[in-house]
C-alpha cells in the first residue's frame, strides 16, 4: 500500500502555482514576436470565392496576409487518439490549415501576421470575402435527411461515423406480457469547458526545426499532426507544453498549433504568436458535443428491467473532432462515456469483455 494513503500529500506544483511563479504559454513568449489572428467566416456554410487582401496589405504593420487559397492542402485530423499505422485505427482527417469551404460559422478562412495587436485587429477587419452561400441546417435530426446539404462530400448523409451494440435479443424480450413500457427523448446540450487560460501558442524556427509552445494536453499529438498539417516529417518539429490554464478536454484536441506552425514558416522562422479570445474560444474550438437519445425501457411489474435501448445522436458540428473513438482491438467505431485519453486504448464493449474475461 501507498505511504501517501490517508495522508495530506503537497502537489508537485504548487508552490510554484500558489507563488506566481508557474510559467504559461503567454509567460514564455517573447514580446519582440509578430503577432496572428485569424479570419472567420461570417456564413454557416458555403464556399469562399474570393477574399480581397489589398487592404489589409497597406496596413501599418502587416508583414503578412494568408487565405485559404495560397496554403498547404493537406487534410489531417485533430482527435487528441495515439497514432497507428492500420487506416482502419486512424482518426478522420478532415480539416485543412484554412478552409474554402465553409462548415461552420466561424471557420477560419484567412490568417494575417502583424508587428502588433492593433495592426492584426484592423488588417483582419479590412479583409474583403465574397462567399456563396449555401444551405444549412442546425438540427442533427434535419442534417440526416435525404435532402439535407452535405457539408463533407465523404460522408453521406451526414454521418461521420455509426456504431451498433446489442447484447441479448430484444426483440425476444419486449414480447413478454405485461411488461411495463417507458421511453422518451433526453437531450444533453453542447457543453463548453471554459478554462481559465484560452488557447495560445507561439511558433519559431530553431536548428532547422518549427518550434511550437502551447497549451495543450497532447503535445506528442499535436507534433504528429503538425507534420500531416504541412506535409513535413515529424522530427522537424519540436512541441513545448508548459503549465497549462485548464484545459478539461477541450485541449485535448489540436487547435491552432498547425497554422501557427506554418506561419512562422512564411516569415522566415521570426517568432510568430495566435492567442484567441474567449468568444473565438467558444464557437471555434472544441466542446462535449451535444446528444439527442430516445431511450426505451421495459420491466415487469415489479421492477425487474426486461429491455433497453437506446438510439443516440451526437452533434459533431462541422468537423469530426472527438466523435466515435476507434477500438484498439478491432478497428471498428465505437463510443466511450469519457473522454478518450491519448495514453491510453480504447476498446468496444465486445473487446472490452473479451479481455476482461481472459484475465479473470
Amino acid at each position: 500500500m501507498s505511504k501517501s494513503v490517508g495522508k495530506s500529500v503537497t502537489r508537485v506544483d504548487a508552490y510554484e502555482k500558489a507563488t506566481g511563479r508557474a510559467k504559461y504559454v503567454a509567460d514564455l513568449c517573447d514580446q519582440s514576436a509578430l503577432v496572428a489572428r485569424s479570419l472567420h467566416a461570417t456564413i454557416a456554410h458555403g464556399y469562399v470565392k474570393s477574399i480581397d487582401t489589398t487592404e489589409a496589405e497597406a496596413v501599418p504593420g502587416v508583414v503578412k496576409v494568408l487565405t485559404c487559397f495560397n496554403v498547404p492542402d493537406y487534410r489531417f485530423p485533430t482527435a487528441g487518439h495515439p497514432w497507428s499505422t492500420d487506416p482502419a485505427h486512424q482518426d478522420v482527417a478532415d480539416r485543412l490549415l484554412l478552409n474554402r469551404h465553409v462548415r461552420y460559422y466561424g471557420d477560419d478562412i484567412a490568417a494575417v501576421i502583424a508587428e502588433n495587436e492593433i495592426a492584426a485587429a484592423q488588417a483582419v477587419r479590412a479583409l474583403k470575402v465574397e462567399y456563396e452561400e449555401l444551405p444549412f441546417v442546425l438540427d442533427v435530426q434535419k442534417a440526416m435527411e435525404p435532402d439535407a446539404p452535405q457539408i463533407h462530400e465523404d460522408c453521406p448523409g451526414n454521418v461521420l461515423k455509426h456504431t451498433d451494440i446489442r447484447r441479448g435479443d430484444y426483440q425476444t424480450a419486449i414480447q413478454e406480457p405485461g411488461l411495463i413500457r417507458v421511453e422518451g427523448w433526453y437531450d444533453t446540450p453542447t457543453v463548453q469547458h471554459c478554462h481559465i487560460e484560452n488557447h495560445g501558442c507561439f511558433a519559431y524556427e530553431e536548428a532547422g526545426r518549427v518550434v511550437v509552445v502551447t497549451s495543450t494536453q497532447i503535445p506528442h499529438i499535436v507534433r504528429r499532426v503538425i507534420g500531416q498539417a504541412m506535409g513535413i516529417g515529424w522530427g522537424s518539429i519540436r512541441v513545448i507544453k508548459p503549465y497549462i490554464g485548464g484545459g478539461f478536454g477541450n485541449k485535448q484536441d489540436v487547435l491552432y498549433e498547425p497554422l501557427n506552425a506554418y506561419l512562422t514558416t512564411v516569415v522566415g522562422g521570426r517568432p510568430v504568436r495566435l492567442e484567441i479570445s474567449r468568444e473565438e474560444t467558444i464557437y471555434g474550438t472544441r466542446t462535449r458535443h451535444a446528444i439527442d437519445g430516445k431511450c426505451r425501457a421495459l420491466a415487469t411489474k415489479d421492477g425487474k428491467m426486461r429491455a433497453r435501448k437506446l438510439e443516440a445522436y451526437a452533434n459533431n458540428g462541422g468537423y469530426a473532432s472527438h466523435g466515435h473513438a476507434i477500438c484498439a482491438n478491432c478497428g471498428k467505431p465505437t463510443q466511450v462515456p469519457f473522454e478518450p485519453k491519448g495514453d491510453r486504448p480504447v476498446y468496444c464493449s465486445e473487446c472490452f469483455a473479451k479481455m476482461r474475461d481472459q484475465q479473470r
